[in-house]
């Protein structure tokens, strides 16, 4: 009896453990039905190609856009323009009532310089508005969401809200919302990043059953960059 029901508790972790498996498939399987995916235009398509190449090595758009200096695109897509088509055919989706799904290549993979097949992904452009100067220091030396105030001889953690407002000439801005003053840089950066990833969990929340969840996850699991003084 001893040797049978071993055996019958066996068959039924089992059970268990397929029963899991199988919700598990069966929730990526649907998760990736409810993504928009779609085929984008032919000029679409050319257009996100040409915008690459502008990013990466035009040198009138580094000077406006000095942060993409050092940007390439992986030979696979520099050198194959159907490879980088036939990728975009298959990663390409929408977001009823939004504008069109931008490409990016640094959430994925952070602090990543090259387009590639591994590091690209469509992004809604209120999430990648999220992440434009997210990290990094500033002109002045101070790191992004430190801002040093002469008034108060503090340094104030201020962070851009995502979302746009219109302001009494109807014009739509992003305010910066001030979150204190601290004595310290390490301070003050400390309260900026736990605002940012706050944001950004909120956010990717929101959409996360309209994005894939590669990126969703990228989201959740955001790191800063570590700054010192």
């Amino acid at each position: 009896m001893i040797f049978i029901s071993k055996r019958i508790m066996s068959f039924c972790w089992l059970l268990c453990l397929c029963m899991v498996l199988a919700c598990l498939l069966w929730k990526w399987h649907d998760k990736r039905n409810m993504v928009n995916y779609t085929k984008p235009t032919k000029e679409q398509k050319y257009n996100l190609k040409s915008n690459m190449k502008t990013r990466c090595y035009n040198e009138n758009y580094h000077k406006v856009r000095p942060d993409y200096k050092d940007c390439t695109i992986c030979d696979e897509w520099l050198d194959d323009k159907k490879s980088f088509y036939e990728w975009v055919d298959h990663n390409f989706y929408e977001i009823e009532g939004e504008p069109t799904a931008e490409l990016d290549k640094d959430i994925l993979v952070p602090g990543n310089k090259i387009y590639s097949p591994d590091t690209c992904i469509f992004v809604p452009k209120r999430i990648n508005d999220l992440f434009v100067h997210i990290h990094g220091r500033k002109k002045n030396g101070l790191p992004t969401g430190v801002t040093y105030s002469k008034k108060t001889g503090k340094y104030q953690a201020t962070v851009r809200e995502s979302c746009e407002t219109e302001d009494s000439e109807n014009t739509k801005k992003k305010k910066g919302v001030q979150l204190g003053y601290f004595d310290t840089i390490e301070e003050a950066y400390e309260v900026y990043k736990a605002h940012k990833l706050a944001e950004i969990i909120y956010i990717a929340d929101c959409y996360k059953d309209v994005i894939p969840d590669k990126l969703y996850q990228a989201m959740i699991n955001w790191k800063f960059d570590e700054i010192t003084a």
